[in-house]
């Protein structure tokens, strides 16, 4: 009797071992992976203050140097970002110094001084993203990460070798500048250091993995926009799902809450397949809320749709990321995720 009770014990013991270890891996989030053995340190390089220096001592002989040290940021820099020209112009440095000294150039540069002092915070966000960009894309090239202004018309620019992190186009919410410039509301709430580290991944995968549609309706462009942040969910999985998608908490509750309503609302009205993009943009640019679904809503919320469309796809298939990134068959990752929203 002492032995059968010993013997059920320790099945039971066993049952709920097995239990725990079954429901721990079932329920794992599978972008919760173990990156601390990869051995990468993001340190961004401060363009923004080497080129305010350019006077010290020797400009031409400094400017040579910047040339040389950025290559072919350098010349992007000059050429798209600032639209001065090259070196090669016997008055660049006067086209450089009246950039630099343009009163608002010039304020902008003072704040990101004063505001980016130390970055880091950033380096060690970005750190964390390419660790996980490796984990996942074993022979993905690590970028170098430079800081510049331009005149708030750049936030991040991929060269390929480079990112370029416009931080005038980061320096708060609250910003007077921003307010002098009659900057919306709505755009201002995303132009924050928090964005920094979002906006460096997002570029990294718009660039390597560029939107490819058939036809350019909506439903692409959801889908596309969504595989996005699902990447940004791998590349950060420690952030708040607020976060990554700019929106507030409040914000993120309404999507939640009226998920089902949205998608129902774009089958109905027949608009998963429209083709116009000034009824496309309604739904996935940034605004002060979507106008389909009133002012209560966040902007942007097909493409919070579609980073539900996608999870649901990954849940479905047996899909790697690197995979899912270079899928273009947008209607086929619809079709497979077996998408249905429940109402909550």
């Amino acid at each position: 009797m002492k032995k059968n009770l010993i013997y059920i014990s320790a099945i039971i013991v066993l049952a709920v071992i097995v239990f725990f270890v079954v429901r721990y891996f079932v329920t794992k989030d599978p972008l919760d992976v173990d990156v601390s053995d990869i051995d990468i340190t993001v340190k961004t390089e401060r363009f923004d203050i080497e080129l305010q220096q350019v006077n010290q001592g020797d400009p031409y002989q400094n400017i040579t140097e910047l040339e040389k040290k950025y290559t072919e940021f350098f010349e992007i820099y000059n050429y798209e970002i600032i639209g001065i020209g090259g070196t090669d112009n016997s008055s660049y440095l006067v086209y450089l110094q009246t950039f630099l000294n343009d009163y608002s150039v010039s304020q902008a540069t003072k704040m990101v001084s004063e505001q980016y002092k130390d970055m880091s915070k950033i380096d060690a966000e970005l750190t964390d993203g390419f660790k996980h960009l490796k984990y996942y894309f074993p022979d993905a090239k690590i970028p170098r990460i430079v800081t510049f202004v331009a005149g708030f018309n750049h936030s991040v620019v991929y060269t390929g070798n480079f990112i370029g992190i416009g931080l005038d186009k980061y320096l708060g919410s609250e910003c007077e500048l921003y307010t002098m410039l009659d900057i919306p509301d709505y755009s201002r709430l995303e132009m924050t250091p928090e964005q920094i580290s979002i906006d460096v991944m997002t570029a990294y995968a718009e660039s390597e993995y560029p939107f490819q549609p058939d036809t350019e309706t909506l439903l692409e462009f959801m889908i596309y926009n969504g595989r996005k942040l699902y990447f940004l969910d791998a590349m950060f999985p420690e952030f708040s799902e607020a976060r990554k998608n700019k929106y507030t908490e409040d914000q993120l509750r309404f999507c939640i809450q009226f998920e089902r309503d949205m998608w129902t609302s774009l089958i109905e009205n027949k608009l998963l397949f429209v083709t116009e993009y000034l009824t496309v943009r309604k739904f996935i640019e940034s605004a002060p809320f979507t106008s389909q679904f009133g002012p209560d809503s966040p902007p942007r919320t097909a493409n919070w749709l579609g980073l539900q469309i996608v999870r649901s796809y990954m849940e479905n298939n047996k899909v790697s990321l690197e995979e899912l990134m270079k899928e273009t068959d947008y209607q086929k990752i619809l079709n497979l995720s077996e998408y249905d929203p429940k109402y909550n």
